[in-house]
C-alpha cells in the first residue's frame, strides 16, 4: 500500500491481453471464455455450491505535487531509482533516502512488471479504456469481485463555493460558511480514488451480467494522516491560516468525521447495484488493519464497537438493512515480538499539545487481539498479506505456503463452532519489495530483511495454493462461508500482482480460472 503503510508495518511487525473479443483470441491463450449466459447474476453475490474469489485493488497516486507533472507511484519506481520516491522517504530510509553499495546494490529497474501493451504498458490510473479491460479480465478469468484499497484524509477542509472543489462530496444540509467560499464545517475527503471513480463508471457501462462486484477495503492505516490531524487546531496551522480559532480535533469532531465517511459509502456506493452485498442484502465492507483506528480512536475514549455502530446506525436511517464488517488482519505472533505488535491505544506525549506526537501503547500479538474482533462488531476476518506463523517466516513462496497454511487450519478450527463469524481464507501472489527499496527498511538505508524479498511464485506453486485455499474454504464451508480473497490485483511495489505483465502475462489469471472457473468442483 501508500507510503505511511510501509512504515506502519516497520512499526508493527518488525513487521489483466485485454478481454478478448473474439473466440481465436482467447483461445490462443488455452483458456475458454465465459459466456454471457454463464457469467455470474449481478443479482448474488455468490455463486452458488462455489467460491466466491475477490481480489485487492491498489490505486496508484502522483508523487511529484504539481498536479501538472504526473510522477506515479508505480511506474516511477518500476522504471528507476531516480523519481522514486520511496527511496527517497527519510521517514523510512533515514536523512539520506535509500542507501546502495556494493553489499547492498540497485537490482532495478523491474520492467517485467510493466503491464502487457493490451493495458497499454504503464498505463495513466483514470484511463477509461484500460479500466474496462481490467474488470472484463476479472470477469473473464473467474474473479468474482475486487476490494478497493479506500484511503481518507480526515483534516481536509474544502469549500463548496470554490469551483474545482464544489463537486467533492458533503452531505446534505451539513453546515458551512457561507463567509469563507462555503467551507465545509467537518473535513474529510476520500484520497486516490480516482481509479475507482473511472471502474465504477466504465462498470456501469456494461450489460449487467458483465459487471463485476466490488467492496471498499477501508484503509485508515496512515500515521501521517493522523498526524495531520491532530495538527488542526495547532498553533502553526493557526498562524498560516490553514485552519481557523475554533477548530479543534476533538471527540465530537472525530465522530462526525467518521459519521461522513460512512455516509460517503451510503450515499455514493452501497445503493449500487454493483456494490457487494451478503445474502441478507447487506453490503460488505472490508476493513484493513482495524487496530490503527481503534488505537487512535481511544485516545479520545471511543470503543472501535461505538464507531462500527455508528456506522450501523447510519447505514439503517438510509435504508439498508446494516453493514458486515470483515477485518483484515495481520502481525507478530512471537512474545519478543511483542514490541511490534498489534496497538490498542495511542497516547499522547502532552495530552494538550497532540500534534507533537505520542506512542502506540497496549500492544497485542495477532493471537491475542483477533479474538475480540467480534466483540468489536465484525463478522469475520481475513487476511492481506501474512508474513510470518509463530517461528515460520516467508524467505521463499514454499515458505508462504507454509505460513498460510498455519493461518487457515489456526483460525478456521477457532472459528469452526461459531456461525456468525466467518474466516475468508486468503492466497497471495509472493512479496518483492525491491522496487521501494527493501522489506522492513532500517533508518541507516539498508534493508533489514532482504532475504524476504524472495517470495517468488509460479503459475503452478500459485496454481498449488489456490487449490489448497480452495479445499480449506468448502471444509469449513458452513461457518467460514465461501470467499477466497486474493492479494493482489496490482500491489505492483510489493511484488504481488496478478494483473498480466510483460513478465508473466496471463499466467495467474489462467490459474485462478483453471482452480475457480464455472466448471471446477
Amino acid at each position: 500500500m501508500e507510503m505511511s503503510r510501509y512504515r506502519i508495518f516497520v512499526l508493527f511487525f518488525g513487521i489483466a491481453l485485454a478481454l478478448a473479443t473474439c473466440t481465436t483470441q482467447i483461445n490462443f491463450l488455452g483458456t475458454p471464455p465465459i459466456s454471457k449466459e454463464s457469467a455470474p447474476s449481478s443479482n448474488t453475490s455468490i455463486k452458488s455450491g462455489k467460491e466466491l474469489v475477490g481480489v485487492y485493488f491498489m490505486p496508484s497516486w502522483n508523487t511529484s505535487g504539481n498536479p501538472k507533472i504526473d510522477k506515479d507511484s508505480f511506474w516511477s519506481c518500476l522504471s528507476g531509482r531516480d523519481d522514486c520516491a520511496f527511496l527517497k522517504d527519510t521517514g523510512a530510509w533515514g536523512p539520506k533516502g535509500r542507501i546502495y553499495n556494493s553489499r547492498y546494490p540497485y537490482e532495478g529497474p523491474f520492467l517485467e512488471r510493466k503491464p502487457i501493451s493490451e493495458l497499454k504498458g504503464f498505463y495513466k490510473r483514470d484511463d477509461p479504456e484500460v479500466a474496462k479491460k481490467q474488470l472484463q479480465y476479472m470477469k473473464q478469468y473467474g474473479i468474482d469481485f475486487f476490494a478497493y484499497n479506500w484511503f481518507y484524509g480526515r483534516h481536509y477542509y474544502y469549500h463548496r463555493y470554490f469551483g474545482p472543489q464544489s463537486k467533492i462530496y458533503y452531505p446534505e444540509g451539513w453546515r458551512i460558511d457561507g463567509n469563507r467560499d462555503g467551507r465545509v464545517a467537518v473535513p474529510g475527503l476520500p484520497e486516490w480514488d480516482e481509479q475507482l471513480n473511472v471502474l465504477l463508471n466504465e462498470n456501469s457501462k456494461l450489460p449487467e451480467k458483465e459487471q463485476m462486484k466490488w467492496a471498499i477495503n477501508w484503509c485508515d492505516d496512515s500515521h501521517e494522516r493522523w498526524m495531520h490531524w491532530l495538527a488542526i487546531g495547532s498553533p502553526d496551522e493557526l498562524a498560516r491560516k490553514a485552519n481557523y480559532p475554533g477548530e479543534s480535533p476533538n471527540k465530537e469532531l472525530y465522530l462526525q468525521v467518521h459519521e461522513k465517511i460512512t455516509r460517503h459509502w451510503t450515499d455514493n456506493y452501497f445503493k449500487r447495484k454493483d456494490y457487494l452485498k451478503d445474502s441478507l442484502g447487506r453490503p460488505i465492507v472490508y476493513f484493513y488493519f482495524p487496530q490503527d483506528t481503534e488505537s487512535r480512536a481511544a485516545f479520545y475514549g471511543i470503543s472501535m464497537k461505538s464507531l462500527l455502530d455508528l456506522s450501523q446506525k447510519i447505514a439503517k436511517q438510509q435504508g439498508l438493512p446494516g453493514i458486515k464488517f470483515i477485518a483484515v488482519t495481520a502481525g507478530p505472533m512471537l512474545e519478543r515480538e511483542r514490541m511490534y505488535g498489534l496497538p490498542t491505544l495511542w497516547q499522547a506525549n502532552n495530552p494538550k499539545r497532540p500534534w507533537e506526537g505520542g506512542q502506540y501503547k497496549n500492544r497485542l500479538l495477532l493471537q491475542e487481539y483477533v479474538p475480540r474482533l467480534k466483540g468489536m462488531g465484525f463478522e469475520g476476518m481475513t487476511g492481506y498479506v501474512y508474513h510470518n506463523f509463530f517461528e515460520q517466516y516467508n524467505h521463499s513462496y514454499a515458505d508462504m505456503r507454509k505460513t498460510y497454511r498455519g493461518h487457515w487450519e489456526k483460525w478456521s478450527e477457532q472459528f469452526k463452532g461459531d456461525p456468525d463469524f466467518e474466516y475468508q481464507v486468503p492466497v497471495a501472489m509472493g512479496w518483492d519489495m525491491r522496487p521501494m527499496g527493501g522489506t522492513w527498511p532500517q533508518a541507516s538505508g539498508f534493508p533489514s530483511e532482504p532475504s524476504k524479498d524472495q517470495v517468488h511464485s509460479t503459475k503452478e506453486t500459485f496454481k498449488a495454493n489456490l487449490k489448497d485455499a480452495r479445499q480449506v474454504s468448502q471444509k469449513y464451508r458452513s461457518t467460514n462461508g465461501n470467499t477466497v480473497m486474493i492479494c493482489c490485483w496490482n500491489e505492483y511495489l510489493e511484488g504481488n500482482y496478478i494483473e498480466p505483465t510483460q513478465g508473466h502475462r496471463f499466467n495467474y489469471l489462467e490459474a485462478i480460472w483453471e482452480v475457480f472457473g464455472e466448471n471446477q468442483p
